[in-house]
């Protein structure tokens, strides 16, 4: 049937004033919910006690020219074999449903067929106008009871109202920032299907901001000939979603409708933005002062809006302010190092809603270094071991390679350090092994140097010392000897507490060198005099070279000395 044919009548006092916003909160969008039709009629039908049982009908809402109902038999081993209805307005019927089908997926329950869907007179069908109509209900079973439930339910035969698409009429823009919506308020007529135009009905549009919190905006329109509504103008600044809603409840038109619509599409006003930093490195809690200007084809942008912040691979992040160029376009930031926070470069970039443009630049922000564990030993044998971990400061969990730390040596754990060793922490666990040597200790600590990465960090500094050894007046005699014959070596110990004495009783070895070799090898050992003096003796066998040493103790260097060669002859 054509549009003008099922235009209705403009309604009087169809509005529902701001309910229809109400009820549309309970609906999803493009949906249509049912008014209460009243009480309908009681939940099962046995007057005559008939084993078969009727059930409440229902129309169904997406196709109002259609209704369910539930029958049953009580009786053994029986099925409902047969459901027939009848419709009627007040004592005249006005249509038939010699069959009613049940549904496969839902056994019991039975459905007017989409062959004998009820329609108006106009499309063919039977029933006379739109309106509300009792159904009476027949049901058999296969054992030959049955059962009529007179007024088992409301066929609704009302149209069913739904907005087409919701859009905007123009395009907004930084000139125009204003915005109509535009719909069409339609129904769908029972049985045929048609769909007709809801001339003369108020439709409410709502604005609502994407800030939480912003103020939410209703106004209404009515519908045209056609069912078009333009909604009055609302201002757009920002991201809106709007929503519009229509209600009514009568003989002819029941339901809600719903259609909502984001606001995603706008005439952008480009700019392009230039800007400089005044370092390409900030430390945490450093200030970087970025100026700049914005102009559209050439000529300034005064009182726009811009977004300055700290950067992550050409992208703008929360650690920034928002700018207001001046009457030249120009603008300026000041953006302060967030600790904890890895970011590298900064973004200027166009804030106000309908202007697009933005820049980007370097700026190194390493994060935060320490060094923790620290643990520094010096041998007898001066050998320094200093070990620890290396971490991010504010995450344990970042990972890393080739971040190096250096052990630093001093003389007096105050100035004049000096890089005496290096290593990597380990990529997994962050440790580190440094190592040394000294005959002397003195003054030691861990620096990680500032760099692009991370920034500068100290270990605590560890004074590691020993006392120092000699052992002085080496002889070894005879001088030449006789092959298998004895050679006694002599020896002083010493120790320096200020100044270089006698370190009496303690523990000495003597050691052969072949000549030749590159080994020492124990011969005996023995104990020093009261005076430092050890004696102590073995037998030739091949020249080489003859030494006393002493091996330190816990607080003491191992000895230093000068071997003497013995010739065998």
């Amino acid at each position: 049937m054509s549009a003008d044919r099922h235009r209705l009548p403009r309604p009087e006092n169809t509005h529902v004033p701001k309910r229809a916003l109400t009820l549309l909160t309970a609906v999803a969008a493009m949906s249509v919910s049912v008014l209460p039709l009243g009480p309908l009629a009681p939940a099962a039908f046995a007057a005559d006690a008939s084993p078969v049982g009727i059930g409440p009908a229902r129309t169904v809402d997406t196709q109002r020219g259609q209704f369910s109902v539930t029958a049953w038999t009580d009786t053994a081993g029986a099925d409902i074999v047969s459901v027939s209805a009848k419709v009627r307005q007040g004592g005249t019927v006005v249509s038939e449903v010699p069959s009613l089908t049940e549904q496969s997926w839902n056994k019991g329950r039975f459905l007017v067929p989409d062959s004998a869907l009820l329609k108006l007179t106009e499309d063919g069908g039977t029933i006379p106008e739109l309106g509300r109509y009792t159904i009476d209900v027949t049901a058999t079973d296969s054992k030959g009871g049955t059962t009529t439930r007179e007024g088992a339910g409301v066929l609704d035969f009302t149209l069913r109202p739904y907005f087409e698409t919701m859009t905007h009429d123009a395009l907004p823009s930084r000139e125009n920032p204003n915005v109509r919506m535009k719909t069409q308020l339609r129904a769908v007529q029972p049985g045929s299907g048609d769909l007709v135009p809801l001339a003369g009905r108020t439709v409410d549009f709502t604005r609502t901001f994407k800030k939480p919190g912003s103020a939410t905006i209703t106004e209404s329109a009515l519908s045209d000939d056609q069912g078009n509504v333009l909604s009055p103008v609302f201002a757009l600044p920002e991201h809106a979603t709007f929503k519009a809603a229509f209600a009514e409840n009568n003989t002819t038109v029941r339901g809600v409708a719903g259609e909502e619509y984001a606001s995603y599409a706008w005439q952008s006003y480009p700019v392009t933005v230039t800007a400089t930093a005044d370092k390409t490195r900030a430390l945490p809690g450093e200030t970087v002062t970025i100026t700049g200007r914005v102009t559209h084809e050439g000529a300034a942008v005064p009182g726009t809006t811009v977004r300055v912040s700290l950067g992550t691979d050409g992208r703008g992040t929360p650690w920034g302010e928002t700018v207001t160029t001046d009457a030249e376009g120009r603008f300026t930031a000041k953006l302060t190092g967030t600790p904890g926070v890895r970011l590298n470069g900064w973004v200027a970039e166009a804030s106000e809603f309908y202007v697009s443009g933005a820049t980007s630049g370097p700026l190194v922000m390493p994060a935060e270094s320490r060094i923790d564990g620290v643990t520094s030993k010096l041998a007898a044998n001066g050998k320094v071991t200093v070990t620890g971990t290396f971490r991010n400061r504010y995450d344990r969990e970042d990972r890393f390679d080739a971040e190096p730390v250096q052990l630093e040596f001093s003389t007096d754990g105050k100035s004049g350090w000096k890089k005496v060793a290096s290593a990597k922490p380990s990529y997994y666990y962050s440790t580190f092994t440094l190592n040394t040597t000294t005959t002397t200790g003195g003054y030691y600590r861990v620096h990680h140097v500032l760099n692009n990465a991370f920034t500068e960090s100290f270990g605590p500094v560890a004074r590691l010392t020993r006392t120092q050894t000699r052992v002085t007046s080496v002889n070894a005699a005879p001088e030449p000897v006789k092959k298998g014959a004895t050679v006694t070596v002599t020896g002083t110990l010493q120790q320096n507490s200020g100044s270089w004495k006698a370190y009496a009783s303690q523990p000495v070895k003597l050691y052969f060198q072949a000549k030749g070799s590159k080994t020492w090898t124990p011969v005996a050992s023995g104990r020093t005099a009261a005076n430092g003096k050890a004696t102590l003796k073995g037998k030739a066998s091949k020249d080489g070279s003859w030494v006393i040493r002493y091996l330190g103790d816990g607080t003491h260097f191992d000895s230093t000395a000068t071997a003497d060669f013995v010739d065998v002859r």
